[in-house]
């Protein structure tokens, strides 16, 4: 965001104000902090030709540098706080895996090959029952994702304008997750603008859940055929 760009500086002003909003009336630094925001914003609007490069460069510099440290704010719900545990979920569930890693059944280096599948075929079925759990919690994952950017859409918003930060970045992971080719999901991506309705997110992630349920059942069902050892 650029100090001189006046539509983004605009929008830089909104979110600092709304910052200053957020900050506890009853806690002495947070009422130092919510006045000296609304003062650099007072000082923006009435800055005149010769001074408003700086005030908007200084006003915009302090409230950019509020918002990198959101997390430590003094409020009850710091903005964008809903995303962290779907994002540390996320750290494990977004990476493109190798057959058998997701529950880490076997040391790495001693994970089944095809030979082996081949004289225990049973193991076929066990990894993709691996790949059909991997699924289901992905999905529920991302819907988890879609309930924190319904609860955080004010944020959002308010901070679309600014350079991409880790939070940003980790809304198109979830986007990026959820086209992987691997898997069949027809959920949208979690970010403002486009926040769907909860309830019918559900109910897709509630599709999802009776397909695995359909692939499992055809697992059972070669396993009741599968020859017992005695016979």
């Amino acid at each position: 965001m650029h100090p001189e760009d006046a539509a983004s500086f605009e929008k830089t002003l909104a979110l600092g104000k709304e910052i200053a909003e957020s900050l506890p009336s009853n806690d002495v630094l947070g009422r130092w902090m919510a006045h000296h925001i609304g003062d650099l914003i007072v000082r923006a609007q009435a800055a005149d030709e010769s001074q408003v490069q700086s005030v908007r460069r200084e006003t915009a510099s302090t409230i950019l540098d509020l918002w990198s440290h959101r997390a430590s704010l003094n409020t009850q719900d710091p903005p964008m706080t809903s995303f962290g545990p779907v994002f540390r979920a996320l750290e494990r569930l977004s990476e493109k895996q190798a057959p058998w890693h997701f529950y880490g059944t076997f040391r790495s280096g001693h994970q089944p090959d095809a030979s082996d599948m081949g004289m225990a075929p049973l193991l076929q079925h066990a990894l993709e029952l691996e790949d059909i759990v991997r699924g289901v919690v992905r999905d529920v994952v991302v819907l988890a994702a879609e309930e924190a950017a319904s609860k955080e859409a004010k944020w959002l918003e308010l901070s679309e304008h600014l350079d991409e930060d880790d939070q940003h970045r980790a809304l198109q992971e979830v986007f990026r997750l959820m086209h992987e080719g691997d898997h069949e999901t027809d959920l949208q991506a979690p970010h403002s603008g486009q926040i769907g309705d909860l309830a019918a997110k559900s109910a897709e992630v509630g599709a999802s859940l009776r397909k695995a349920e359909a692939r499992i059942a055809r697992i059972r069902l070669a396993l009741e055929e599968h020859p017992s050892p005695d016979s």
